[in-house]
């Protein structure tokens, strides 16, 4: 699912850029911007979709506590 949306907003985002090329050219360069932003987004959205979320924090692994148990504690230091 992943790489069928990392082609969509890729194919979205060359078409935004054609757009603002078109638009500049035949309406108005301040027109393009929009089309320019919308270019943006879709490649952002394209690099979000092939790297992961960069903003989610890896899980962190469960370490020794003086609220857990000593049976607990002694589990997680990979002591037995």
């Amino acid at each position: 699912m992943r790489n069928l949306l990392q082609i969509i907003f890729c194919i979205l985002s060359v078409l935004c850029v054609a757009a603002t090329l078109l638009v500049g050219v035949l309406v108005s360069w301040l027109y393009a911007l929009i089309a320019a932003a919308a270019a943006i987004l879709f490649a952002c959205l394209m690099l979000w979709c092939k790297n992961g979320n960069p903003f989610r924090r890896p899980p962190e692994e469960p370490h020794a506590d003086y609220m857990n148990t000593d049976e607990e504690n002694e589990r997680l230091n990979g002591k037995k």
